[in-house]
């Protein structure tokens, strides 16, 4: 049996106290085969409560077995059960913070216009805490007006967003932008808005200027794998 460490890996910030609960939301890019290391983090290095949902494309790159066994708890499906009750509203309340890594252009656009057409996309929409996404799309799609459109209006509505980075694309194995950017910028993104949204005392100023700062393309490479829409 393994102890949950008290504190998060080294140089990384403290989760907030009284937050617990993270829900770690995976879509369709290649780079969601790295959410057991992902969920690793979130629960032996800083402590978190876990709890997975996958999407439909999701689930085609990692195994929901394998998510279930790490958070204890099965995976959230990417649909409705039949004859379910309000799921969404329920994991959306259970939510304390959530993650979306990574997070396809599709996805990103759902949430962007509110198209609450599967239960992932549903949470984020219904849930008042902290919600931030981390994109993995193709080279090209980076550099798209759809996707500029779609970062900012989940800004607006007032989300947290991380990367895209430079990584390897799947397609050439040569290195261009729209890698998802590595779990430790997003905890500390993630990290940084629920102080803010638990602290008595922030300012409105304070609340709004939390963004986390990840070099953009050329600056930095990541190993993560990315070409997804």
């Amino acid at each position: 049996m393994s102890a949950v460490p008290s504190s998060p890996p080294s140089g990384l910030s403290a989760r907030p106290p009284g937050i617990e609960r993270i829900l770690l939301i995976g879509t369709g890019a290649i780079g969601v085969s790295q959410l057991p290391s992902f969920i690793g983090l979130l629960k032996f290095g800083y402590g978190f409560d876990v709890a997975a949902c996958l999407t439909t494309a999701g689930r085609d790159f990692v195994s929901p077995r394998a998510l279930a066994t790490l958070t204890g708890r099965p995976v959230v499906p990417a649909v409705w059960p039949a004859e379910s009750g309000p799921e969404h509203v329920e994991w959306a309340d259970w939510a304390q913070g959530v993650i979306v890594w990574p997070a396809t252009l599709d996805f990103l656009s759902r949430c962007a216009f509110g198209l609450a057409d599967s239960l992932p996309a549903a949470i984020v929409l219904s849930t008042t805490a902290p919600v931030v996404f981390a994109p993995s799309v193709a080279a090209g799609a980076a550099q798209s007006g759809p996707f500029r459109r779609a970062l900012r209006i989940l800004r607006q509505d007032g989300h947290g967003v991380v990367g895209p980075v430079t990584g390897l694309a799947v397609s050439s194995g040569e290195l261009s932008p729209g890698a998802c950017a590595p779990p430790e910028a997003v905890v500390e993104e993630l990290t940084a808005r629920l102080r803010v949204a638990t602290s008595v005392t922030a300012t409105e100023e304070t609340a709004i200027d939390v963004r986390h700062q990840v070099p953009a393309d050329a600056e930095r490479t990541e190993s993560t794998a990315h070409d997804a829409g």
